[in-house]
């Protein structure tokens, strides 16, 4: 898909060199700087003094030790990150100023990273396919230069941007330029070009891909084009970026639902549009699949798995909260044609619901920078709320987003079968969540601060991540395993307009010794009804009792054959049989700050609807009611 189109755009030379690559302004178009939206510079303004202010803290051996110590991230990561957010914040500041203030800070943060042993991040050097597999104290020489990670690649990224915005303003440190050159093409471009056998490239056999191919490839393909000269060699690259990102394609869907969860979007379908747009900067618009039905529906993935304003279907490891770049999806609808995706790109800006436009981060420098000089708050200033289709049904990875109305007023249920073996997998097939008048009401947690049990064999030990912290079903005490054979059966769904109903078997996904043969269970909501249910039908092998855990954004109010959940505006109510299922609540201290930040809240809870007689006729039921 993507690499015939390049290598046709090599081939017949559209491929620009590094002296044609021009797709942002420099500091010296002062048409550009000095016209930017007065909000953008404001906000720099803002920032001057805790820019001018900044001392690097030092990235020390025993700061990059103590993840392998500790397990915590967020130590060296703070550091890390900050440098890097720093100099960008710095880059576009002097840019918008052109009055030479942050010239020496910026070239000595440009030395420092250059001075780093390692852009890799402690979490990632065990990844490194020339080492041993295993956390390293302190990067090793023959691991410190040879890998390429997430944060390695918006490293080169960063610094091949800031040195291109900054221009002659670098002649003030003549041998600068120079050596991050040298840096980029040590660290970034011959280590791809030498290792093809990282695990992120697409070059692998086997390997599943996932946020990662296309957010690095989005980050080294400027590098390549920035500072690689030699035609040839740049041709090679560009090639070999465009047939790893085939790759990655090719493990969606044509519905381009994203099995990582709307927290990862920016850098999964975004990352994806970056490299596009970034092609299509360097061909002159040769390299081209905008018009491929793949790329406009994972474009349009976000739009659809919206609840309302901030809230989206936060299965896998997604906060319940994100802010999508509208900026980047309003240029990607436009090049595609989609209205509707333009629409709710500008309706996030208008409501203050997209990513800062003109942030000052650490990543995705090219976007940043193609946001905030192409900015204007003008154009949406008022946009009229667009209407949200009833349902939208991902059959890739057997999720269903279901609306009362279509004004998004009323209950929002999605749902989901699929399998425990997705990337950011969490145990939780058949799980469900309900908002009512874009309230939360019946959650999913969502994920912790990364740490290293995260993604490690600890993994299913973290409770958010376990079936029966998930709105799931507890058989005999069994919770779902992990893997790919652990999996919904037979999903089904169906919208007739009134009444839609998502159906699967969940009994695969507690495994072999599993007392139950079959679990359906049937999720649906009837609008005009205003309800939803969910229903669950066991066949068992062996007798055993069967709980129901619902996770409440609020204390439940327990009453025989209710339960009522009561939010900021709203009311649900659970009913329940009371002579089949007991009811217990419990409440669940959120101590990660993430959790915290997300819900904005100290605690979620769990209910539990037991029933010790599962076999019973007529179904295991749970109706929730506005």
């Amino acid at each position: 898909m993507l690499y015939e189109s390049v290598d046709q755009a090599v081939e017949s030379g559209r491929l620009l060199s590094r002296e044609e690559f021009h797709p942002l302004p420099t500091i010296s178009e002062r048409d550009v700087w000095d016209n930017l939206d007065p909000e953008v510079k404001a906000y720099y303004d803002g920032l001057s003094q805790s820019l001018l202010n900044y001392t690097p803290a030092p990235l020390t051996a025993s700061l990059y030790a103590d993840y392998f110590r500790t397990g915590t991230r967020v130590n060296f990561e703070r550091v890390y990150f900050e440098r890097r957010a720093k100099l960008y914040g710095m880059c576009l500041a002097e840019c918008i100023e052109n009055q030479g203030r942050y010239l020496d800070r910026i070239f000595d943060l440009m030395w420092m990273i250059c001075e780093e042993t390692t852009w890799v991040i402690p979490a990632h050097l065990h990844q490194n396919t020339l080492g041993d597999g295993k956390p390293h104290p302190v990067p090793e020489d023959s691991l410190a230069r040879t890998y390429i990670d997430l944060f390695a690649a918006e490293t080169g990224n960063l610094l091949a941007w800031a040195k291109y915005l900054l221009g002659d303003k670098l002649s003030a440190m003549p041998a600068l330029p120079e050596r991050i050159d040298r840096e980029l093409n040590e660290r970034i471009v011959d280590v791809y070009a030498r290792h093809p056998e990282m695990g992120w490239t697409g070059f692998n056999e086997g390997k599943k891909l996932n946020n990662w191919t296309p957010w690095i490839y989005s980050s080294i393909l400027p590098v390549i084009l920035l500072t690689v000269n030699d035609p040839s060699r740049r041709g090679a690259l560009v090639r070999l970026a465009a047939k790893g990102l085939d790759v990655f394609l090719a493990g969606y869907d044509i519905d381009g639902g994203c099995d990582e969860g709307p927290g990862y979007f920016d850098k999964a379908g975004g990352s994806l549009l970056d490299a596009l747009e970034i092609l299509d900067d360097a061909t002159q618009g040769a390299a081209n699949i905008w018009g491929e039905k793949l790329i406009q529906n994972m474009a349009s993935y976000i739009m659809h798995v919206q609840i309302a304003g901030e809230y989206y279907v936060n299965f896998a490891d997604a906060n319940c909260r994100v802010r999508p770049d509208a900026m980047l999806l309003r240029r990607a609808a436009a090049r595609m044609g989609l209205d509707g995706l333009k629409r709710y790109a500008e309706r996030l800006l208008a409501e203050g619901n997209s990513a800062v436009p003109y942030r000052a981060g650490y990543d995705s420098s090219y976007r940043a920078i193609k946001d905030t000089v192409t900015f204007r708050r003008r154009d949406f200033i008022s946009v009229p709320a667009p209407e949200r289709e009833l349902s939208h049904y991902f059959g890739g990875t057997e999720v269903a987003c279901i609306r009362q109305r279509s004004d998004g007023t009323g209950l929002f249920l999605a749902a989901k079968g699929g399998n425990n073996a997705e990337s950011h997998n969490h145990n939780d097939v058949g799980n469900y969540i309900i908002y009512l008048d874009g309230e939360p009401f019946v959650v999913d947690a969502g994920v912790e601060t990364y740490s290293r049990r995260t993604f490690s064999p600890e993994r299913y030990d973290i409770w958010t991540m376990q079936s029966r912290y998930h709105n799931t079903a507890v058989i005999g005490e069994l919770d779902q395993l992990p893997g790919a054979a652990c999996a919904a059966e037979g999903t089904t769904f169906t919208d007739d307009g009134d009444h839609a109903e998502l159906k699967m078997d969940m009994a695969p996904a507690y495994g072999d010794f599993s007392p139950a043969q079959s679990y359906t269970r049937r999720i649906e909501m009837r609008r005009s009804a205003g309800c939803v249910s969910v229903t669950d039908f066991p066949v068992l092998r062996s007798e055993c009792s069967i709980a129901l855990p619902v996770m409440c954004a609020s204390e439940p109010r327990i009453a025989p054959g209710e339960v009522q959940l009561k939010g900021a505006k709203g009311l649900l109510r659970i009913a329940y049989d009371p002579a089949r299922f007991s009811v217990t609540s419990e409440a669940i201290e959120l101590k990660d700050a993430r959790l915290r930040s997300a819900w904005k809240r100290d605690r979620l809870y769990r209910l539990m609807f037991l029933c010790d007689d599962p076999a019973a006729e007529g179904g295991l039921r749970l109706t929730f009611m506005a």
